[in-house]
């Protein structure tokens, strides 16, 4: 009997196409009309141009733990989901955004969420704090876990000794990826040369996938072997204020009450943070 190789193949596209929109066309993967759409909702009353430090995830929680924020000035939301935190601390003058410490954002909800915080605050240098996984991380000379040393990029030529340059091949792939892209796009575009950090603690863990969906459930907090030690905090601290000329009082200092619920621990800051609830590359 003669087989057709190519009985089980798809026909060719001109035996499928059609002027017809509604006609069924097997070789479409997506629908237009089913991009999700998304909200942006900023909540809170900040003045512009000032310098913003951004602490996103388990790195944003961890940190928030030792950081005086004092009150919750503001709430961004993304679909009525909270997934940002803004503090206004009086211990300096930059606006500090604790973001996706409770939630983690899509990839198709990123540029957004960046495009609407930067429009709404218009900061003059930003400044962010993230992870990076030690056992992706790709290098001439591997190191083990406990001398994995924080790394930085940055839109300018510096060098934040002891701090270590986030080095190609490597890549990020996360909302902190999508800031600084933006930040380097609105530089090129514009007389006014802002300027952007990230610096990552290094996680031995594997680096989380964005979801798929926007959930309001919490994140899981980072286990005791992804703690960072308060030395390795401190600096960070000060290079995160530093680096955008925003130095601020007082020293980074991990609270005795640090084992216990989500984003910043304390239950009044937990129940602050409860109010009003309702691909990137680089």
């Amino acid at each position: 009997m003669e087989v057709d190789p190519l009985a089980d193949a798809l026909p060719p596209r001109y035996a499928i196409e059609s002027d017809d929109e509604d006609e069924y066309n097997p070789l479409t993967t997506e629908r237009a009309d089913q991009v999700p759409i998304v909200n942006i909702k900023i909540e809170g009353q900040f003045n512009t141009g000032c310098p913003l430090v951004i602490v996103s995830g388990s790195a944003g929680d961890f940190w928030a733990d030792g950081a005086n924020l004092g009150e919750q000035q503001g709430t961004i939301f993304v679909n009525n989901i909270q997934v940002g935190f803004l503090f206004k601390p009086s211990s300096t003058r930059a606006v500090v955004l604790v973001s996706e410490a409770t939630t983690a954002l899509p990839l198709w909800s990123m540029n957004k969420y960046v495009s609407g915080i930067l429009d709404r605050l218009q900061p003059s240098a930003t400044s962010i704090l993230d992870v990076y996984s030690i056992q992706s991380y790709i290098s001439s000379e591997p190191l083990p876990v406990h001398e994995a040393p924080v790394r930085y990029l940055s839109l300018r030529d510096i060098s934040l000794d002891p701090f270590q340059s986030f080095a190609p091949p490597n890549i990020l792939q996360s909302t902190s990826a999508a800031f600084m892209s933006a930040m380097n796009i609105r530089t090129l575009s514009s007389s006014h040369q802002s300027h952007a950090v990230i610096l990552l603690l290094p996680s031995p863990g594997i680096p989380r996938t964005a979801p798929s969906k926007l959930s309001s459930s919490r994140l899981s907090r980072p286990s005791g072997d992804q703690a960072w030690s308060v030395e390795m905090m401190a600096e960070v601290d000060e290079k995160l204020f530093g680096v955008v000329n925003a130095e601020r009082s007082g020293t980074w200092a991990l609270r005795s009450a640090a084992a216990g619920s989500a984003f910043g621990l304390s239950k009044k800051r937990q129940n602050l943070a409860e109010v009003g609830e309702g691909s990137m590359y680089i």
